[in-house]
């Protein structure tokens, strides 16, 4: 079985596909302009008493594997490369592989096609020990 396969899809569903990108860039876009630490420190002040959103980093005291991403974003798209991975140590690979994914679907829904994803436990187990790495990774190497 293949991991990914191309389909052919009628002019309606690429469309919907491109505003399907669309949204989720913008929602990125807005999440990191628009920092809800402020709003999230009102609602919950005993949770959130560190300079930080992530419930699990205030809560536990360890960094979730996203840790960091919304500075690293930010520095990543004023192409500070070092300071991103300073925030988040898989930020930068990680940048970079979504926004080549994210383009490579956007570019197959222009011909009217898109990328059909299948997973199986030997693509889960792949995904969670990858997942797993760049927790790891968070926890010793990212700035908290």
């Amino acid at each position: 079985m293949r991991f990914l396969t191309l389909k052919k899809v009628s002019l309606k569903e690429a469309r919907n596909i491109r505003w399907i990108l669309l949204g989720f860039f913008c929602f990125g876009l807005i999440s990191v302009v628009f920092y809800p630490l402020d709003l999230l420190k009102l609602i919950f002040p005993s949770v959130f008493r560190n300079e930080s959103a992530c419930i699990m980093l205030n809560v536990f005291g360890i960094p979730c594997p996203f840790c960091g991403m919304s500075h690293a974003f930010f520095e990543f798209i004023n192409l500070n490369f070092v300071k991103s991975v300073y925030y988040n140590p898989s930020s930068v690979i990680f940048f970079s592989f979504l926004g080549i994914f994210s383009l490579s679907i956007f570019v197959l829904s222009l011909y009217n096609y898109k990328l059909s994803l299948k997973f199986n436990r030997k693509t889960l187990l792949a995904s969670i020990l990858v997942l797993l790495i760049i927790w790891i990774l968070n926890i010793f190497f990212g700035h908290q």
